[in-house]
């Protein structure tokens, strides 16, 4: 009786050698694991990174996925509110499928100290918002600012008498021209958009998102015509373009 166990025992352990012998260091271990936190709640949108092969994954809503490895290799798991995690296949591993949990820790955030003050009464705020500089407009500071400028190119140039006509521009005249030429341009885009913009033709085609840009874009209305037109006859315009639009689209 001895002697069979002893030959059965040398037989399983000829077996286990060579299952190891039969999986090379290098050979591909799919893994299938579940991420779960310490209170055994899963882990979703975790991301799983294998950066000796270059492969990436994310588990599932309930924290399931699968990414291969090589003995060896390190995944590498991250996940919002969690400290990062590092799994290595165990030791003497000798099959190429995995399956298991791996748990994550919280991560813990340290923040600063806050001080809570009273906003004191409500008579004592609204007197606090009365009293409360609103600063003026981009375009109130704009007509400021040029008013500012031309004021002091004024006086520069009101002290230089020269007997031929003949000016050059200095940096600040040309800063200034600029300006006006950036004002003009705002407000002619601002006429512009109130009768031409998307809610407009989108009410009036039925398109949406990305197609109705691209119609837009293939109006290529003249800036004269979409300045002093009015906005029913821009419509009207636009309604003619969008049945051309469609034949167009058909051609192709």
């Amino acid at each position: 009786m001895n002697r069979f166990f002893t030959i059965y025992l040398l037989m399983a352990l000829m077996a286990f050698s060579s299952a190891v012998a039969q999986v090379p260091t290098d050979s591909l271990v799919t893994i299938s694991g579940q991420l779960k936190d310490l209170d055994e709640m899963p882990v979703p949108y975790a991301h799983i990174i294998n950066q000796g092969l270059g492969l990436g994954t994310t588990s599932d809503s309930l924290g399931f996925f699968r990414i291969y490895m090589r003995f060896g290799d390190s995944l590498h798991i991250s996940a919002i509110g969690f400290n990062d995690k590092y799994f290595q296949l165990p030791k003497f591993w000798f099959s190429n499928h995995f399956s298991g949990i791996i748990h994550l820790r919280y991560k813990i955030y340290e923040i600063k100290e806050v001080s809570i003050q009273s906003w004191g009464t409500y008579a004592q705020f609204k007197q606090k918002v009365l009293n409360t500089k609103i600063p003026p407009p981009p375009a109130e500071e704009a007509r400021i600012y040029l008013q500012r400028i031309a004021r002091e190119e004024a006086i520069k140039y009101d002290k230089v008498r020269v007997g031929f006509s003949f000016h050059m521009r200095s940096p600040e005249e040309r800063s200034l021209k600029k300006l006006k030429d950036k004002m003009e341009e705002e407000r002619k885009r601002s006429i512009i958009v109130k009768k031409f913009n998307e809610n407009n033709v989108g009410q009036l085609t039925g398109l949406k998102g990305d197609e109705l840009r691209g119609f837009m874009n293939y109006c290529r209305f003249p800036e004269d015509f979409l300045l002093y037109s009015s906005e029913y006859e821009i419509l009207e315009a636009v309604k003619r373009i969008y049945h051309k639009y469609y034949r167009d689209l058909d051609l192709r």
